[in-house]
């Protein structure tokens, strides 16, 4: 599955600030100094930025070790849920999860991913 707009997912730890694009109307009573004086304190993260995809993986990981996952310690990205005979394994690669497990717990972790997140399955 994919998740959606994972960008808006992530949140911030501190502050970021970029440049304004040349294309982004100012106010008028910015007019009296020169475009490059001003900057734009972001609120969530943008696709593409460099911290985007740690931010990303901290929320989805924060998420599943709430919901019983392990996180495997030789590869962090992936997650493992065992109950009794059944299991539940999700491989993270950027906005993309793939899922492995017995039916009855891929059933039960695509509804509490659901929840959550915006996704659609691949």
């Amino acid at each position: 599955m994919d998740i959606v707009t994972t960008c808006l997912y992530g949140s911030l730890d501190k502050y970021i600030y970029m440049k304004i694009l040349e294309w982004f109307k100012m106010p008028e009573a910015f007019y009296d100094k020169p475009r490059s004086a001003y900057s734009i304190k972001l609120q969530k993260y943008l696709y593409g930025l460099k911290q985007f995809s740690q931010m990303w993986y901290n929320r989805l990981s924060e998420y599943l070790l709430e919901k019983g996952f392990e996180n495997n310690k030789i590869w962090p990205c992936i997650f493992i849920k065992k109950i009794t005979s059944r299991f539940v394994i999700v491989v993270v690669y950027i906005d993309g999860l793939n899922l492995v497990g017995t039916p009855k717990e891929l059933e039960k972790t695509a509804t509490y991913l659901k929840d959550e997140f915006e996704k659609k399955n691949r």
